[in-house]
């Protein structure tokens, strides 16, 4: 008995250890890379100009917590995401479409499938996880999101980007590719006709069991694989759009919440709208404090309010 409770010291004592951020760990930011923060309570502190980016979350900040981010040289930040060690698997990723990474020079899927060295290895999700346990590989980032340059889409293809998905849930014709193209094609077609500036700033994820929102932890999670990797029960996004015909101080906000099923649900198009809720409900949710770093008296408009007719819904 002593001899297995020393283990189990020795085994938090690594996950503590490995498991830290620390502004080495991070990719040297640009001097201009600052976002947010004005009269705003809950604003993220910690990694200064990464993690005070627009589409940013509140970061849990926990020991067992990794803040990542991706990088690549045509424009900087591909996408950031927090990764629980002690679950391993990824809380969320964020990311954006602006004029720079929304245009499509046709680059295809890399397929380059890989672990992501940026996770210490005890804890890293390895492709050989993912084999052969009757699930997509389903990117949270999609590829088709990615399309401006071989890297970008690449950085796509890493393990932690990634969340075992049934694949009548993944892929068109069903509902999570389905809402993946409904967001791409509201984006695409409206920011030519309206204001090539526009971004629409994002975070998607799974449930991954972690303590917090309305869910109990054991609820979120639909199983294990045999390899140990959790497969959420829910999936998520949340969207905040920034453009100057927008209400609301040029901002406006939407959700989706849905439940992972392995049935055959199509669902596309005007009828998106019955997975549509607010951001405040998303959080109630999940737990996850969204869009943290917009200003406070913006955040309280936007995140209680849900417009799908401005999301192009009917």
């Amino acid at each position: 008995m002593k001899v297995r409770r020393l283990l189990t010291l020795l085994a938090v004592g690594l996950v503590l250890t490995a498991c830290n951020n620390s502004d080495d760990d991070m990719p040297k930011p640009p001097p201009s890379g600052q976002e947010g923060n004005n009269n705003n309570a809950n604003a993220n502190t910690a990694f200064t100009n990464y993690s005070r980016r627009m589409e940013m979350p509140r970061l849990q900040g926990d020991a067992m917590s990794l803040f990542r981010v991706k990088t690549v040289p045509t424009y900087g930040v591909n996408y950031c995401y927090e990764f629980d060690c002690l679950q391993r698997a990824t809380r969320w990723i964020a990311f954006r479409w602006d004029i720079d990474n929304s245009v499509d020079n046709n680059i295809g899927r890399s397929e380059m499938w890989d672990e992501d060295t940026q996770i210490p290895e005890p804890y890293r999700v390895t492709l050989d996880d993912h084999r052969s346990n009757g699930f997509d590989r389903g990117h949270m980032l999609a590829s088709e999101d990615r399309q401006n340059s071989r890297e970008a889409n690449a950085q796509t293809f890493l393990m932690s980007n990634i969340h075992p998905q049934y694949n009548s849930f993944n892929a068109s014709p069903f509902v999570w590719g389905n809402m993946e193209n409904y967001v791409r094609r509201f984006y695409l077609n409206w920011t030519p006709k309206k204001n090539a500036q526009d971004t629409i700033y994002a975070v998607k994820g799974g449930t991954i069991g972690t303590q917090g929102g309305s869910i109990a932890p054991d609820d979120q999670i639909l199983m294990r694989t045999a390899k140990g990797l959790i497969v959420p029960k829910y999936f998520f996004m949340a969207f905040l759009y920034k453009n100057t015909q927008a209400s609301q101080g040029g901002y406006k906000a939407i959700a989706f919440w849905v439940e992972h099923t392995n049935g055959t649900d199509r669902t596309s198009g005007n009828d998106l709208k019955k997975y549509v809720i607010s951001i405040d409900s998303l959080e109630t949710l999940t737990g996850i404090d969204f869009f943290c770093n917009l200003p406070d008296d913006i955040e309280k408009v936007v995140e209680s309010n849900c417009t799908p007719k401005a999301w192009g819904f009917q």
